[in-house]
């Protein structure tokens, strides 16, 4: 899936990104933190509007931060890994760069880069796919209500559309540390909160 992200990111004529070596690796991992919190501290935004906001009229919205909580650590560590790497291959590497080169074709834009338009049409698209493959593990903690469908699908095209304006403007691995972060604050602090 990797190899076919990467052909397709190459394809779609999205913006490269300037190699690590170029950088120095103390640059590269000191961005890697500073995209990580990025994410942590979007993470923790989302946790604050599901508790703060929406719990108080969609109280299944806890459930499933409860259950999360009822797993070990590692667990959960390992669902953030799958999650961060995994979900930005196939939403972000595959999918935003698919349809960003498909939207190039179709407006003939030959050589040239994609339009800005045409990228955020795509991430658009890319982000409410991934808000609603989200679904199915919210029903499985709690009864899937047109309150918690709305709120698991907003909360996390939000996450996604910002996912994917990091994988455009600063690449795949910024996109998965991003995630990874935000995970953190759903899977290892969001049980912590009630």
């Amino acid at each position: 899936m990797g190899w076919l992200g990467l052909r397709l990111w190459h394809w779609s004529r999205l913006p490269s990104f300037v190699h690590s070596e170029e950088r120095g690796w103390p640059l590269v991992l000191a961005q890697s933190g500073l995209w990580m919190s990025f994410g942590l501290a979007l993470g923790l935004i989302i946790l604050a509007v599901l508790r703060l906001v929406i719990e108080p009229s969609v109280p299944s919205i806890g459930a499933r931060i409860a259950a999360a909580g009822t797993l070990p650590i590692w667990r959960r560590v390992l669902i953030i890994y799958v999650a961060a790497v995994g979900e930005e291959v196939i939403f972000r590497l595959i999918l935003l760069s698919a349809i960003t080169g498909l939207g190039a074709r179709l407006l003939r834009l030959g050589r040239r880069a994609p339009m800005t338009s045409v990228v955020w049409v795509a991430n658009v698209i890319a982000a409410l796919a991934f808000a609603a493959v989200h679904l199915p593990s919210w029903s499985q903690a709690a009864p899937m209500g047109a309150g918690l469908a709305a709120s698991v699908v907003a909360l996390n095209a939000l996450g996604g559309i910002t996912f994917g304006w990091v994988f455009v403007n600063r690449g795949i691995v910024f996109a998965m540390l991003a995630h990874a972060g935000a995970d953190c604050a759903i899977q290892l602090l969001g049980p912590l909160t009630r």
